[in-house]
């Protein structure tokens, strides 16, 4: 396979050009036709002003477009920075300011928002562009740069050791931090994902999954670095997605561990045939034991893999289908190209059985966190680096995570860190003290919970202060319950103990993540 991202689609349109590329609600592009399209919109990007080595901040919801933008950025040397499209307007802007992007491409139903920030997003300048609108004020249309775009391929080919994807991750300071995964990285572990799931040209992917986490980006650029179709939606109702799949004859699908939840509970699950998988896979937190049930049991000749892996690593380690039913739990065994260490306090490798934190190296993604050599530094351990998980290796060496060392919560598959909570909780006139934990949930693996002091002679109830949180987080970052306590656990030092806080959740659970 080729070495870049570009390459390969060039590949496929010159010698499959009638081969389908991309399924949408938009209809059907050959691969000689998205070719053409990727080659004139990067055209009249870097007409726009935007260079090798710019970043672009995306905020759409899954579509044909979005993937072009991936395949001409990768043309053109750019870097993708996706937004969350959940996003409100002060997290958009964090981000975008962030990253120094040189552009905002959004669709229109974040006209809004996007032109509330214009002031406040000085690298963009002038270069605003709607993927399905006409444009006009200040906005470039996406399809009109596309119709006058040049078919031309850039002059100088992508930097490979540049930065292609600049996915942000919540921090324990309550601030993202932007991961910088160079193009070579990127394009190394497509090749490797290839060879893992044995995903060929004959393939056709359906993604529902939103296109601006890593792991639904990787796997549809997958299907179009082998050449295949990718199907892609933005509408996750289980009749849409039963229906895409048996229309279109997907062979193969990624969904997280919440939408599996939601397909394999729905009334319309046995009123399709989708006979046509053959691949079916989970991550980015453990699937819930009666839901891996369900799976097996509706797609017994479709193998299901569930990985681990992170924005900053990609993919680390996989249960493959021969293994779901004898390794409970496990998100199994490192996958071809990286290694896992589980180490202790002092940087020693623990013995078998036993609990550490979990340090990945070989071929893992990021460089460097950017412009953030502190966090950099404190994550990187020589050539390995660590998401701060915590697990253990049974007896074959498959691993199982136990616990997350930085006290995120997954919910949803959404990464959620206490601290960005908190601190709009302690905003409030009434809040004294706040700790934010996750607790488990049978539909969204984890809930956030806030336990809650409120300062002597002030009230507040809790609808209060969920309201509070919603003018400023995103809903998926809002407390869905409020525990208002007389007092909160505190070390020695004075510091709120969390996992204190957090262990009457989870005291009944067989996993405490």
């Amino acid at each position: 396979m080729p070495s870049r991202i570009g390459d390969a689609l060039h590949w496929f349109a010159t010698y499959t050009p009638e081969k389908i590329a991309i399924i949408s609600n938009l209809g059907s592009q050959t691969y000689e036709q998205l070719w053409s399209r990727v080659r004139r919109l990067a055209n009249s990007l870097a007409k726009t002003g935007i260079k090798p080595g710019d970043r672009v901040a995306l905020l759409m919801q899954n579509s044909s477009r979005y993937l072009e933008l991936y395949q001409a950025a990768a043309l053109m040397g750019v870097a993708v920075v996706p937004l969350n499209f959940r996003f409100v307007a002060s997290e958009i802007e964090y981000v975008v300011n962030h990253s120094g992007a040189s552009a905002l491409v959004y669709d229109a139903p974040f006209a809004e928002t996007v032109d509330s920030l214009r002031d406040r997003l000085l690298s963009i300048g002038e270069r605003y562009i709607v993927s399905d609108g006409p444009g006009g004020d200040g906005t470039y249309s996406y399809e009109a740069l596309v119709e006058a775009g040049a078919e031309v391929v850039p002059e100088v080919p992508a930097d490979l050791e540049a930065c292609y994807f600049q996915g942000y991750t919540s921090g324990t300071t309550g601030f993202p931090k932007g991961c910088v995964n160079p193009h070579r990285a990127f394009a190394d572990c497509l090749r490797r994902m290839a060879t893992i799931y044995g995903i060929t040209a004959n393939d056709r992917e359906f993604i529902a999954a939103p296109l601006f986490h890593e792991a639904p980006a990787l796997f549809s650029l997958l299907q179009l670095f082998c050449g295949g179709t990718v199907i892609v939606t933005s509408d996750t109702t289980p009749a849409n997605v039963f229906g895409m799949i048996d229309r279109h004859k997907a062979t193969w699908t990624f969904m997280v561990p919440t939408m599996w939840a939601a397909m394999m509970t729905s009334e319309e699950l046995n009123a399709f045939d989708l006979g046509s998988l053959r691949i079916v896979i989970s991550g980015g937190s453990p699937l819930l034991t009666h839901v891996k049930e369900a799976l097996l049991k509706r797609f017994p000749r479709a193998g299901l893999n569930e990985f681990y892996g992170g924005t900053e690593v990609g993919l680390v380690t996989n249960l493959g289908p021969q293994d779901q039913s004898r390794k409970v739990r496990s998100v199994g065994r490192p996958v071809i190209g990286m290694f896992v260490e589980l180490r202790d306090e002092n940087g020693k490798n623990v013995p078998q059985g036993e609990v550490g934190e979990i340090h990945i190296g070989g071929a893992t993604l990021i460089r460097e966190y950017f412009n953030n050599p502190e966090a950099t530094a404190s994550a990187r351990n020589g050539s390995f680096f660590t998401l701060g998980d915590m697990g253990r290796f049974d007896e074959e060496g498959y691993l199982y995570i136990v616990d997350r060392k930085k006290d995120m919560i997954i919910s949803g598959g959404e990464n959620i860190f206490p601290n960005d909570i908190e601190d709009v909780l302690h905003t409030h006139r009434a809040v004294n003290m706040v700790a934010v934990v996750g607790a488990p949930d049978p539909k969204w693996g984890e809930i956030v919970v806030a336990a809650v002091v409120l300062k002597q002679g002030h009230s507040a109830t809790e609808a209060e202060l969920i309201a509070h949180c919603k003018m400023a987080l995103s809903n998926f970052k809002v407390p869905k319950k409020i525990d208002f306590r007389d007092q909160l656990p505190m070390s020695s030092f004075g510091k709120i103990l969390r996992r204190d806080v957090r262990q009457p959740y989870w005291e009944k659970q067989e996993v405490q993540v």
